[in-house]
């Protein structure tokens, strides 16, 4: 979910997480092995790099490989592509996979916010 500022500027009700990962998106027609590029509660950036016929509004459900073997279910529509990126409007599908996904993106967050207070410290010693 996106909103637009009075600048133009758009913002989102969900942050989104840099995250890597293999995963399965899956049409009523067809099966693609994609990889996710960054997800939030609400969505997902996935890259397709084979030729599709995918077109914005299809529904999906994307199957997210997430650490220690488990597999996050979401479900959803393409809500936009560009080049082999494919931005991905869905939602978890039942308590379990809530669950899976908000400790996914608690712990990512978590990882990437200790990786830039790293960054500006080392950054801040090299400069002293």
């Amino acid at each position: 979910m996106t909103f637009t500022g009075t600048e133009g500027r758009e913002r989102r009700y969900f942050p989104r997480v840099s995250y890597r990962a293999y995963a399965t998106l899956t049409t009523t027609q067809t099966k693609f092995d994609v990889h996710i590029v960054d997800v939030s509660f609400n969505g997902a950036l996935a890259a397709l790099i084979r030729p599709h016929t995918l077109s914005p509004g299809e529904e999906i459900i994307l199957a997210i490989e997430a650490s220690e073997g488990n597999l996050i279910k979401m479900q959803g529509k393409l809500a936009h592509q560009r080049d082999h990126l494919l931005g991905i409007e869905c939602r978890a599908l039942g308590i379990d996979n809530q669950a899976r996904l908000r400790e996914l993106l608690k712990k990512e967050s978590e990882r990437q916010n200790e990786r830039s207070v790293k960054a500006m410290m080392d950054d801040h010693d090299q400069r002293s």
